[in-house]
């Protein structure tokens, strides 16, 4: 449904009297030190698309938003993410960002209030920059994602606003109309390389999409792997596209939306009941992700994650050998699944190295391929 202006601006800041606005909105000032300030360039490790947070908060929009983010391609700035209003930031994992007191009702109730408040500034304070009444645009038309959105021209650029009640309300900057009308980012995949030194073979750009507070673990990994693809939506959009109301899924399996994302972004992807090392590497070595969805346990999660920091500070260490006792303590069919990227291997010591949506700690972690085999329910192998 089209929005419509608001009649009056009320008590509303006029988003023309706030600098980041501006800083935003006119990408010629993108390279400038200012908007590095704001969003530190990233380094020639993280090519290929990378979103960097602001290092700080502030209004947009007449609004405080969420979370800004900007994208860069090949270290240079190509739009701004503005999450205005997501239900998954708003209720939290469980619904724990929620008072003690109060209800998910009642904490439903207040969502929508806040979230027709937003939405009637965003919308002011877009006119006061100039924008024109908006058009209707559906994005991902290629590969079935139907994203809804409106956009808007600007005297320098273009927005683009992405309205789902009950969900999300987000608005994104742009260089350009034609920027703002499509999904893809043209970027090169680069092949997986060996690390100085190594045996292994790892991806060189995983970008990562921290989930955070969130029962966003699945749409925070497709926004990880559609960035390495060259896909520009956030964790946010694809908990839209998933169906989450209020924070929650309401589909019952988001493993479809990998096979769009795919074809979204030209190139393929196989889906297979569990994981399969030999498969992995030819995905690895043309520079494609591989996701696998597995059982996951606290215990096994420490065992990973101690190694991999021991392997990270140049330690030698080793995995407990994949024998019938080791067997024992990995989940089978377990209440807690989970979804992670496979980035790269090592084949001598039959090692999967893989990533997680929890941060920036989270990169590169190990495990035998055998208990990634052992503990896995699907996995999706992307290919050119």
């Amino acid at each position: 449904m089209k929005l419509h202006w608001p009649v009056l601006c009320g008590l509303l800041l006029c988003a023309s009297a706030r600098g980041e606005d501006a800083l935003l909105v006119d990408a010629t000032r993108w390279q400038g030190a200012e908007f590095a300030a704001l969003f530190p360039v990233p380094t020639v490790e993280a090519a290929g698309i990378s979103r960097i947070a602001a290092t700080r908060r502030f209004e947009v929009l007449g609004t405080q938003p969420m979370a800004v983010n900007a994208r860069f391609v090949n270290g240079r700035g190509h739009s701004v993410s503005t999450v205005i209003f997501d239900a998954g930031s708003f209720f939290g994992y469980n619904n724990s960002n929620l008072p003690k007191d109060e209800t998910f009702e009642a904490g439903k109730l207040r969502f929508d209030k806040e979230f027709s408040e937003r939405q009637a500034a965003v919308l002011t304070g877009l006119k006061k920059l100039g924008a024109d009444a908006g058009a209707e645009l559906l994005l991902g038309k290629r590969s079935g994602m139907n994203l809804k959105a409106q956009l808007f021209k600007l005297p320098q650029g273009a927005a683009r606003l992405i309205s789902y009640e009950h969900q999300l309300l987000m608005v994104d900057f742009f260089r350009s109309e034609a920027d703002a009308r499509t999904l893809l980012i043209p970027v090169t995949i680069a092949p997986a390389r060996a690390p100085a030194g190594s045996t292994e073979r790892r991806l060189p750009v995983v970008p990562m999409v921290p989930q955070g507070n969130r029962g966003y673990c699945g749409v925070a990994t497709l926004a990880m792997v559609g960035g390495m693809l060259g896909l520009q939506p956030g964790a946010e959009e694809y908990a839209v596209l998933s169906g989450f109301q209020y924070g929650i899924e309401t589909k019952s399996d988001i493993r479809e939306l990998f096979g769009n994302v795919a074809q979204e972004a030209g190139v393929k992807a196989q889906r297979s009941p569990k994981f399969d090392a030999a498969k992995m590497k030819l995905s690895i070595d043309q520079g494609m992700p591989v996701v696998v969805f597995r059982w996951w346990s606290e215990e096994r999660d420490y065992i990973h994650s101690a190694y991999s920091a021991r392997i990270a500070h140049g330690e030698k260490a080793e995995l407990p050998l994949a024998s019938m006792e080791d067997h024992k303590s990995w989940p089978k069919k377990s209440p807690f699944t989970h979804a992670s990227i496979v980035n790269g291997y090592r084949a001598d010591k039959r090692e999967v190295i893989f990533t997680e949506s929890w941060g920036e700690h989270a990169r590169n972690r190990r495990m035998r391929a055998e208990e990634m085999e052992g503990t896995s329910y699907y996995a999706v192998y992307f290919s050119k």
